[in-house]
């Protein structure tokens, strides 16, 4: 009798230490930081000729090895423009869908890939434009002032 009942709960507390939560390694949630250390350098660029304000972000792979920026979804950057408030003005990413799926971009050694937006301003003024790169793995901010007249 007492084995019929002992083996269920055996088999049952096996079953529920096998698929309840576990406390993750810390080796498998280390992200490196992202900057120079690591080999990724970016530079944030800000063309206002012409009536529009062209923005780019490159990053570039400083390494002597191979390096693999992971996103989380389709949003591979973002810029954004804040008032001398701080208020912002424009955001690139406003309104827009992207796909959910993670995607990956391969930066070989000494390679850089650029990203480039434009922004049709409807005052002059003082800005500040921060710029972007939403890799989880080598994520990027950069802060740029800059004025329109």
């Amino acid at each position: 009798m007492l084995a019929r009942i002992t083996v269920p709960l055996l088999a049952a507390a096996g079953l529920v230490f096998a698929c309840g939560p576990r406390t993750p390694s810390p080796v498998a949630n280390a992200r490196p930081k992202a900057g120079a250390d690591m080999g990724v350098v970016s530079h944030v660029m800000v063309d206002t000729a012409n009536g529009t304000v062209g923005f780019a972000i490159e990053v570039t792979n400083d390494s002597p090895k191979r390096v693999e920026l992971t996103f989380p979804d389709g949003r591979t950057h973002d810029f954004v423009v804040l008032d001398t408030t701080g208020r912002e003005v424009w955001r690139w990413s406003a309104g827009r869908l992207f796909t959910q799926a993670m995607q990956n971009r391969l930066l070989d050694a000494h390679d850089s890939a650029v990203y480039r937006e434009k922004w049709s301003p409807d005052t002059p003024g003082q800005y500040t434009l921060v710029a972007q790169l939403r890799s989880e793995n080598y994520p990027v901010q950069q802060r740029v002032d800059f004025s329109l007249r």
